[in-house]
């Protein structure tokens, strides 16, 4: 009982199975048209990440170009104590350097971490930009095709709808024809009547004409 069970749940998912793969693919445009615009949403927010992490490196930067600056004049002020003989002010700015160096050392690093992360995301972005207009190409020729099925569909199930009433013009057409060319039968016919008969008159008329030449040929003798 339970393995027969078992088999009609197993037949149940797989119908569920088909119809929802029925589903997807009915709507696969639309699905990839949205599967798009969530990319491009993904990609707009990614590009905003980027412009934060390029801010943050050019703040960093700065920071670091003012305590370089700073710590030059530092070294210059350590230089003229020494000169002075001032060991115990000398060495308690060198404390300070040396801490001063450290901290631009550590965030140093830490603005090399930021230019490295902002080339991964910008090779990110690069391709997936690309990759992103091919599919858009792809969906534009895939709807340009669905449209074009749909047009072609709707003039064959049309031709089918009215092809009765093609063949029924086209009787109609015919039977005109035959009637344009039944007239033009009986005109020739009527100029053929008309030619024969002016011909048979015309024959009729001849013998007269030959009578008066012979009477006339014999008054003259």
């Amino acid at each position: 009982m339970m393995y027969l069970i078992g088999k009609l749940a197993t037949a149940l998912r797989g119908g569920t199975r088909e119809v929802l793969e029925a589903a997807v693919d009915a709507n696969a445009l639309r699905i990839l048209d949205q599967e798009i615009h969530e990319c491009e949403d993904s990609l707009r927010q990614s590009r905003q990440h980027l412009a934060e992490v390029m801010a943050e490196k050019l703040r960093l930067q700065r920071q670091l170009d003012a305590a370089r600056k700073k710590m030059a004049s530092k070294e210059d002020l350590i230089r003229s104590r020494l000169e002075r003989q001032d060991e115990a002010g000398a060495l308690e700015l060198a404390d300070e350097l040396a801490q001063q160096e450290d901290w631009l050392e550590n965030q140093q690093a830490h603005c090399d971490q930021l230019h490295d992360y902002e080339q991964r995301l910008l090779k990110t972005l690069k391709s997936t930009t690309f990759k992103l207009e091919q599919y858009r190409a792809e969906l534009r020729m895939s709807q340009a095709t669905r449209h074009a099925q749909q047009v072609a569909g709707k003039l064959s199930r049309h031709a089918n709808t009215h092809g009765d009433s093609f063949a029924r013009m086209q009787d109609s057409l015919e039977r005109i024809r035959q009637q344009h060319e039944t007239c033009d039968d009986r005109m020739q016919a009527m100029q053929q009547i008309d030619s024969y008969m002016a011909g048979e008159a015309s024959a009729k008329q001849r013998p007269c004409h030959k009578a008066e030449d012979v009477l006339a040929r014999l008054r003259a003798a």
